[in-house]
């Protein structure tokens, strides 16, 4: 596991921008492959990485198990007493993930929007003026 976290911030830190790749999955630089005639895809190293990760069972684009991983690494430091402190923030397609995570739960009427809240790690507040959009 180790191993594989440092290729990840090696390959992230190596990699500003997107890298490109032939039909064949081969990476090549933009001017090799424009000089040679070769058609290639843009790819974000960073969804690489993540696929990487998750084969792994480390699912860093999921909110609430990036929350429980943070809060089990503090109590094992000591740092945490059960709730971390630290804010968090939420890119646009986790919050787009959350907010379809809560219809489905709306629409089954399983639970109100602070038992959401509270069991992804949000505040109600920030959930509502998530929800007002």
């Amino acid at each position: 596991m180790r191993e594989l976290i440092k290729e990840a911030i090696a390959d992230l830190k190596k990699n500003e921008g997107f890298i490109y790749v032939t039909s064949e999955g081969k990476r090549i630089d933009l001017h090799e492959a424009a000089t040679r005639g070769i058609p290639v895809t843009p790819v974000n190293p960073k969804d690489d990485v993540i696929k990487k990760l998750e084969s792994a069972g480390l699912y860093v684009t999921d909110g609430r198990f990036m929350n429980d991983f943070n809060e089990l690494i503090g109590l094992i430091n000591g740092s945490s007493t059960g709730k971390t402190s630290k804010r968090r923030t939420f890119s646009d397609a986790e919050k787009s993930k959350i907010l379809e995570e809560w219809k489905k739960v709306e629409a089954a009427g399983k639970k109100s929007k602070a038992a959401f809240s509270r069991e992804i790690g949000v505040g109600y507040q920030t959930f509502i003026n998530w929800l007002r959009g």
